[in-house]
């Protein structure tokens, strides 16, 4: 497929098979490098990392776990591997990008006062702010320590110190972005460009990390770490806009959560924003109401939806996902990528900004 070309029904097919396919490539090696950064690490804190990551219960006993999408070290690896690299020596940052996400969430769970996260109790909710805190402060050191496993792999340093250098600027930016979210919860009336460069921050920097990270490892030189890098921020906003879409119109069943999830939560996402934009005062009335009620009904949040779909707030960010995937695309451009690779990326950008889940 073509950027040109809009993609049908059977495309759209063709594209999730291609995006698993990529996905599953690299997972019980990403898997496998994650349990090693934990190996021999017993008790808590660490006893609680494994339960954050799906590994063990509340109790220590071993679970069946899929490791979630592990989109981040997928898009490292896979990187590393269209410059021409070998994945394998990829493996310590993809692990350790995968754990900063990780860390992001444990944090963000009790900043948003979220109690479950995939079915179960959330780590501050089973154990207590302060040792999901705690847990959350581990998981970033041991991140780092992760990512330094790459001089064991033979990188020279100033390439690892590089890779360093990034992570850490990624994580900055990410604590900038979760810092304007926190500022703009119960404010109503926030741009639209407001909104895109909070979650560049919050969001598309980690996936835009992983994505130069893996290709300066895999030996790229400078314009095709930038490309790539500028690639995964824009993914990473089409990534986040479709998260938006999905987490008021999504499929309950395909997503795991009720529809309206983000109206029942009261957040600033892209379609509650771009309705603003377009209300009048009577329906930004209704809007407000509704976002500031603690506990919404059912019947409530269904008339918030189909306000929202009224004001064209679906359709507009529908269409920004498409954008921002569509313009990550275009970063690719004349980058020395081999083939194959570069139709798993074309493909894996604009999967993030139509997916169902």
């Amino acid at each position: 497929m073509t950027s040109d070309t809009a993609p049908g029904p059977e495309a759209g097919i063709d594209a999730e098979a291609r995006v698993l396919h990529a996905i599953d490539r690299y997972r019980l090696a990403v898997m496998a490098e994650l349990r090693s950064a934990l190996a021999g690490r017993n008790g808590p804190p660490y006893s609680l990392m494994r339960y954050h990551l799906g590994w063990e219960d509340e109790n220590g006993r071993p679970i069946d776990e899929n490791g979630g999408k592990l989109l981040r070290p997928t898009l490292c690896l896979l990187c590393c591997e269209a410059v021409g690299g070998e994945p394998e020596r990829g493996l310590p940052a993809a692990a350790s990008i995968e754990l900063i996400h990780n860390f992001s969430l444990i944090h963000d769970d009790l900043e948003d006062r979220s109690e479950q996260r995939h079915g179960r109790e959330t780590l501050w909710r089973r154990w207590g702010e302060a040792q999901a805190i705690n847990t959350g402060d581990g998981m970033f050191a041991l991140a780092h320590a992760t990512l330094l496993r790459l001089t064991e792999l033979g990188h020279p340093p100033e390439r690892v110190l590089e890779a360093v250098r990034m992570l850490d600027e990624a994580t900055l930016r990410l604590c900038e972005g979760q810092h304007r979210d926190l500022l703009y919860e119960g404010e109503r009336g926030i741009s639209t460009a407001d909104y895109m460069e909070m979650i560049e921050g919050k969001s598309a920097v980690l996936i835009a990390a992983a994505c130069g990270i893996g290709a300066l490892l895999g030996g790229a030189d400078d314009a095709a770490v930038r490309g790539l890098y500028e690639f995964g921020r824009r993914m990473g906003l089409a990534f986040q806009v479709r998260d938006d879409v999905l987490d008021i119109w999504g499929d309950s069943v395909i997503t795991g959560k009720p529809a309206g999830d983000d109206l029942r939560a009261g957040k600033n996402s892209y379609p509650v924003v771009a309705g603003f934009e377009r209300a009048s005062a009577e329906q930004r009335k209704l809007l407000e109401e509704l976002l500031a009620n603690d506990k919404p009904s059912d019947a409530d949040v269904a008339r918030g939806c189909r306000l929202l779909e009224k004001l064209g707030a679906r359709e507009e960010s529908e269409r920004m996902a498409v954008e921002q995937g569509e313009r990550a695309v275009t970063y690719l451009g004349d980058l020395p990528l081999n083939e194959e690779f570069r139709r798993d990326l074309e493909q894996l950008a604009r999967f993030a900004a139509t997916r169902s889940a």
